[in-house]
């Protein structure tokens, strides 16, 4: 698997580990639907919600300039309706986190033509 993940080890008594458990599990089925299609994923904890960073395809030619970096990032919240949402980090939704499939066919088809070799 393409996918790395980074842990603060930080907890506190407010109930927001099991938030962030939630929204890890939710962020690795997307790195791990998103590995499939051949992209290069990556979780980070550091900040204030973890994220899943989308990179560049696997396999392919590299771009000179910024290759490696992240074209995008996502993370998992909740969504106002009650349910988990991924979103851009722009704050735009993507899709229902119990959706992984679909929010990996739109994070792809968004970064298509951005990311093509």
């Amino acid at each position: 698997m393409t996918m790395a993940r980074t842990l603060t080890g930080e907890s506190d008594t407010t109930g927001t580990d099991t938030w962030t458990d939630t929204g890890l599990a939710a962020l690795e089925e997307l790195g791990a639907e998103l590995a499939r299609r051949g992209r290069r994923t990556m979780i980070l904890t550091g900040g204030p919600r973890p994220r899943l960073e989308v990179l560049e395809r696997s396999g392919g030619a590299r771009r000179a300039r910024g290759a490696g970096a992240a074209a995008c990032a996502v993370v998992c919240a909740p969504g106002g309706d009650g349910g988990a949402w991924f979103w851009w980090a722009w704050a735009d939704r993507i899709a229902p986190a119990g959706e992984a499939a679909l929010a990996a066919d739109l994070v792809d088809r968004a970064l298509g033509a951005r990311t093509a070799a």
